[in-house]
């Protein structure tokens, strides 16, 4: 856990400053501080506590050890990564997506999708020119029928 936040101690630093070096939100930092997780802030003569060098230590180690300020062993939980899920219907018909707008259709993975099933309910045709005809004229009938003519 040695990263560039952790030797990028000051000589002092605020709570919301070692909450972030402890990747805690300030809220979960001070309710671990009222269990003695961490040691408490320093308020000397200010009503804006603060920790100093050596107590930035301390609540590194114990981030880093899970032995607590009380002595005791305490598991810190890892914020999962955001995986990107990308959903099936946009990965799938990304091409068809692509060619639509270049047609100057306003479509999207989900209305490409919902479309193939409509036309094609047994399956996707096998010409691709002809799925990409029928998805145009689909999309473009509700334009035909909003356009009156003189």
């Amino acid at each position: 856990m040695d990263t560039s936040a952790d030797r990028d101690l000051g000589a002092i630093c605020s709570v919301t400053e070692m909450a972030a070096k402890l990747r805690l939100s300030r809220a979960r930092f001070y309710q671990l501080v009222e269990m003695a997780v961490f040691p408490p802030p320093v308020r000397l003569g200010t009503r804006r506590p603060f920790y100093p060098a050596d107590l930035q230590e301390k609540c590194l180690e114990i981030r880093k050890t899970g032995v607590a300020f009380n002595g005791l062993p305490v598991l810190f939980n890892r914020r999962r990564k955001k995986s990107r899920r990308r959903s099936m219907h946009g990965a799938q018909y990304d091409g068809l997506v692509t060619a639509l707008k270049n047609m100057g259709l306003e479509v999207s993975g989900r209305t490409v999708k919902h479309a193939v099933h409509v036309l094609y309910p047994a399956g996707l045709a096998e010409n691709q020119n002809e799925l990409l005809r029928d998805l145009f004229r689909y999309f473009t009938k509700d334009r035909q029928k909003s356009v009156q003519f003189l």
